[in-house]
């Protein structure tokens, strides 16, 4: 059984655009960017791939605090940013309503326009994502 969810990815370029369309492939899910065309609205799941720095900018900002549970009910994270934006980013989803349930670290670029992704990197983080939809199921 499907469950309703939504694959979004910030910035709108590199490897996190990368991943989230490996993972819209995997599950059929149309991704999108941060902040996305659509709202999220009452979804099960969203596995949002993020890189940011301890501040994250307006649109994310106001992004993740609009995360509540009308919106969404649980958050996967995959990220290249550092552990104090990481514990940012889980504090600030989880003070709007949503539950973070699992938060993966991938390798980022050296350079943030590069869009690169090695095949293991990318069949770990769908193993990841498979084992995130069947806890919840």
């Amino acid at each position: 059984m499907a469950i309703k969810m939504k694959i979004l990815h910030y910035p709108e370029n590199g490897k996190m655009t990368t991943f989230a369309n490996g993972l819209s492939e995997e599950f059929g899910v149309k991704s999108d960017k941060i902040p996305p065309a659509y709202n999220c609205d009452k979804e099960r799941l969203l596995i949002a791939g993020i890189s940011t720095g301890k501040n994250f900018s307006d649109d994310l900002s106001m992004f993740l605090r609009g995360l509540t549970k009308g919106q969404v009910q649980n958050v996967a994270i995959y990220t290249d940013s550092k552990d104090d934006a990481i514990e940012a980013m889980k504090t600030t989803v989880e003070a709007a309503g949503a539950t973070v349930v699992d938060i993966k670290k991938v390798k980022g670029s050296v350079l943030p326009f590069l869009k690169g992704v090695k095949a293991e990197e990318m069949a770990e983080l769908k193993a990841w994502a498979h084992g995130v939809i069947d806890n919840l199921k």
